[in-house]
């Protein structure tokens, strides 16, 4: 009686151990979530031309919406001439959670015209598509799951999982005698193991508590800790741990947890959006994940598919012709790699910002989703341009070791829409775009040309500018002694065709005019660190190390009419009990005047147009682009700087040792800027003019007129120091030269 009782007493303390244990995690935190990255949250406004038909069908395909006939569920869209149907999924916005809309988008000519709510027939005057998840950071544990309650998992995925895993679910208190009994037979009759007796909650507890390590004392373990989770726990709580922890598969190294996240590699969408044959896959896969991986193993998953099916049947919960056509459908399932495809440029950036401006790194926090400013139109248009023109450009010069990197930028808001940092851009390696420092050549001239437009007491479009031959003498008593390209010298140039030629001795000259120090201010303001320039006269000719994104905030600048936005890819933080702990919008920092900023642009409209980059201009002369090419000496650095409506990017192309890439901007960077255009089509790029610039006529002396003839007839835009109207359509200008000895503030004071 004593060793009786000394037994049970033993048993009851070590019940009572367990129960500690089970409710110290069950209470506690049970998994390390992992960390969610979401893409830009789209924006929809009734008149605005910020996205087309074709691009917002783009849009609803890449956060995978499903095309139908008729819509009906969440995740579904439909299109029929310049109208899109669809029902937008519920979601967490980072300031609110919003809830199913049926909607509908009305276009005309291809630009959105009207957004209304199909169930109520009222028109949004602003509308939000939600973000698309590009990736899910796995946990310190190399697990990654996506949490979902009891409630929100459909009732079918339920059924099935039951009426195959553990059809007494309900019914018993944690373990099922019989089932037990039954498979031990089984097993002894075999003589190995062939059948499994596990509830749903001993495998709960396998999963949660145990190893796999297979033993007498590990059962009674499960057995005896499946009763305590039954006691003190519901069958839905349960339920609810068993979906979100169960096992159904890797992704490389990393495990896919529960049937949520399952739902998403495998089908691409909510687990609330899938059919009953797809939910019969993720419950077959339970059995076996790695046998029954519809990546790996088709036919075998297929096959036990079609056995969860006939089980369903068997059991009436569906009819014979249900399992029938069911039985029948494919897989359907997505390409491996095909829902996260790796961007590990734009995520290494993120995660920079993110310990930046958090002072933590992404890996301190759980559970957390994190809002970029990704757009996947973007990226995906600059992964295929650099995938497809990178090779083509290594096999006509024959070099193996050409790279790549490039960046968008939104030139209003700053906002980094994509990233590749080499010339494989789906793999994880050097960031070229963030830490490739290179000499960027010819793309440093039109922030010479940024600094003289901004003194319009002296300089304008039509200044003349000497080209010839000029020697600097350097601190260390030698001659610095430039030349052009084609070394020629015209003996001089207006300053406007010096800027679209890319004319080396006017850029100098004309430094030299306006002294290094105001030049290296210029660049101290556009955003570039004072460790990274310094004042030494090669400056003017591009002899300036920076990196890809150092010049995308420059150029920024220059695009948006001196206005500065810190370039940011990161936009909000939200934790994992729904809380907004970080968020940021852009902030605009007026840094260079407005019309020497539009005069540069024009500029480089002309470069475009007229100029080094006018094959670009040719091919997509109704956007009327702005750019820049800038190649090193030796052919070594190769960039170019493309710029319209709504984006700036940045192309380089090199290689890591330094040795000449044989190639000059316009037959390499540019030409991967092009093919980027062809995939993503541009907004055009219309200038306004700032209040404060007046257009004219200009001859072949640089003379000014209102009027058009035969003898002049290009046109320039002047800055109108005193905001005065100069031409009307009765009184034509009388023109003045512009020589060497004749300025422009000169002709301002003859002529006011």
């Amino acid at each position: 009686m004593k060793v009786f009782f000394s037994v049970l007493l033993l048993i009851l303390f070590y019940g009572f151990y367990l129960y500690v244990k089970i409710n110290q995690l069950i209470n506690g935190k049970i998994w390390n979530f992992s960390n969610s990255i979401y893409g830009r949250i789209v924006n929809l406004e009734p008149g605005n031309n910020a996205y087309s038909q074709t691009e917002i069908l783009n849009i609803l395909k890449d956060t995978m919406y499903r095309k139908v006939d008729c819509v009906m569920l969440p995740g579904e869209y439909s299109v029929k001439n310049n109208v899109i149907e669809f029902i937008r999924r519920s979601f967490d916005f980072p300031d609110i959670k919003e809830g199913e809309f049926y909607t509908q988008l009305l276009f005309e000519n291809n630009l959105l015209k009207e957004i209304k709510n199909l169930e109520n027939d009222r028109h949004f005057s602003f509308f939000r598509l939600e973000p698309k998840l590009i990736s899910i950071l796995s946990s310190p544990q190399g697990e990654k799951r996506i949490f979902v309650s009891r409630d929100k998992f459909p009732k079918m995925l339920v059924k099935t999982l039951l009426s195959v895993e553990d059809k007494h679910f309900y019914e018993h208190d944690g373990i099922h005698i019989s089932s037990i009994i039954r498979a031990c037979l089984a097993n002894i009759t075999a003589g190995r193991a062939i059948q499994g007796g596990s509830t749903l909650t001993q495998q709960l507890v396998k999963n949660l508590f145990l190893t796999n390590t297979r033993s007498v004392l590990r059962k009674i373990n499960e057995i005896y800790m499946a009763l305590i989770l039954d006691c003190f726990y519901t069958k839905d709580r349960i339920l609810e741990l068993y979906c979100n922890e169960v096992y159904l598969g890797q992704d490389g190294d990393e495990q896919i947890r529960g049937f949520p996240l399952a739902s998403i590699y495998y089908f691409g969408c909510p687990i609330n959006e899938l059919t009953l044959d797809q939910y019969s896959l993720l419950v077959g896969m339970v059995k076996g994940p790695s046998l029954y991986n519809p990546w790996n193993h088709p036919i075998s998953a297929l096959k036990r598919r079609n056995l969860v099916l006939l089980s369903l049947y068997n059991q009436e919960y569906i009819t014979k012709k249900n399992y029938q056509d069911l039985s029948k459908k494919s897989l359907n399932i997505q390409p491996k790699g095909n829902i996260f495809s790796p961007h590990p440029a734009f995520i290494q950036l993120v995660s920079e910002e993110f310990k930046k401006k958090i002072k933590y790194p992404i890996e301190h926090f759980s559970g957390i989703k994190i809002f970029t400013t990704f757009d996947s139109i973007s990226q995906n248009a600059l992964e295929k341009a650099v995938e497809i023109g990178v090779p083509i450009l290594k096999k006509k010069k024959q070099l193996k070791d050409l790279e790549t990197a490039m960046i968008v930028i939104d030139k209003f808001t700053g906002e980094v829409q994509a990233l590749v940092g080499s010339a494989t851009p789906k793999f994880h390696g050097y960031n070229r775009v963030l830490n490739a420092r290179r000499s960027i050549g010819s793309l440093s001239k039109p922030i010479t040309y940024l600094t003289a437009l901004s003194q319009p007491n002296k300089y304008h479009l039509n200044t003349w500018i000497s080209d010839r031959p000029i020697a600097i003498k350097l601190d260390n008593g030698e001659y610095w002694i430039p030349k052009n390209n084609n070394f020629y010298f015209s003996g001089k140039v207006m300053l406007l065709d010096a800027l679209i030629h890319s004319i080396n001795i006017p850029t100098v000259n004309l430094s030299v005019d306006i002294g290094f120090e105001k030049l290296v201010d210029h660049w101290l303001k556009l955003g570039i660190s004072k460790n990274h320039i310094s004042l030494f006269p090669s400056i003017s000719l591009g002899a300036i190390n920076l990196t890809p994104i150092e010049i995308a905030q420059v150029f920024q600048v220059i695009a948006n009419s001196g206005d500065k936005s810190s370039l940011s890819s990161l936009r909000s933080v939200i934790s994992d009990n729904g809380q907004v702990f970080y968020q940021t919008l852009p902030q605009l920092e007026h840094v260079e005047s407005a019309e020497a900023s539009y005069l540069t642009l024009y500029a480089m409209q002309q470069v475009v147009n007229n100029g080094t980059a006018k094959s670009l201009g040719k091919n997509f002369k109704e956007f009327s682009l702005a750019g820049k090419t800038g190649t090193t000496n030796n052919l070594i650095d190769n960039w170019f700087v493309g710029i319209d409506g709504k984006q700036v990017v940045i192309t380089w192309i090199g290689r890591d040792n330094n040795e000449t890439t044989k190639l000059y901007s316009a037959s390499g960077a540019m030409k991967i800027y092009e093919r980027y255009l062809q995939y993503k089509k541009p907004k055009p790029l219309v200038l306004i003019p700032p209040k404060n610039i007046n257009m004219f006529y200009v001859d072949t002396l640089g003379r000014l007129f209102c009027k058009k003839d035969h003898q002049h007839h290009r046109i320039i835009p002047i800055w109108n120091l005193k905001n005065k109207k100069i031409c009307d359509a009765d009184t034509e200008l009388e023109y003045y030269s512009i020589d060497k000895k004749k300025n422009i503030l000169s002709w301002f004071k003859s002529l006011f």
